[in-house]
């Protein structure tokens, strides 16, 4: 007798913690909060950070590592700019659509180089609309 009732307990725990996993993978992802620090560890950290890219190589003269983030960004002119004169802010703060790095995360034009970042693996909508409410807010360094 006592076999069965080890065995229908097992069977019972082992559903359960199938359906608490599946349940734990179906639910999204938390949203980016729109702070630097956020951006940082989310964005920056994870798609930016490349040796080739915006980490050591410094990128259009760009380094997006750690505490470089804000000094490199807010009120600083884009170097690769090519369609105003003066270029833009990497990031105007207040102002999204007039910000070099919200730019180049949706919608550069050729004058302006490529999307960011390069390859396959665009920024999910969540992670631009945080640099947007970021910078909206008035990109404080928090």
């Amino acid at each position: 007798m006592r076999i069965p009732l080890i065995i229908s307990v097992a069977l019972v725990s082992a559903i359960t913690i199938s359906c608490d996993s599946k349940k734990a993978a179906q639910e999204p992802p938390k949203p980016i909060e729109p702070k630097l620090s956020s951006l940082q560890h989310d964005i920056f950290d994870v798609s930016c950070n490349a040796p080739s890219c915006h980490g050591s190589g410094v990128k259009g003269g760009l380094s997006l590592i750690g505490t470089n983030s804000y000094e490199q960004l807010v009120g600083k002119q884009g170097t690769t700019d090519r369609k105003n004169t003066p270029p833009l802010f990497r990031v105007k703060p207040g102002s999204p659509d007039s910000s070099f790095l919200y730019i180049k995360i949706t919608s550069p034009d050729t004058t302006q180089g490529e999307i960011m970042p390069k390859g396959s693996d665009k920024l999910t909508r969540d992670k631009i609309e945080a640099v947007r409410q970021w910078i909206f807010n008035g990109a404080p360094n928090n």
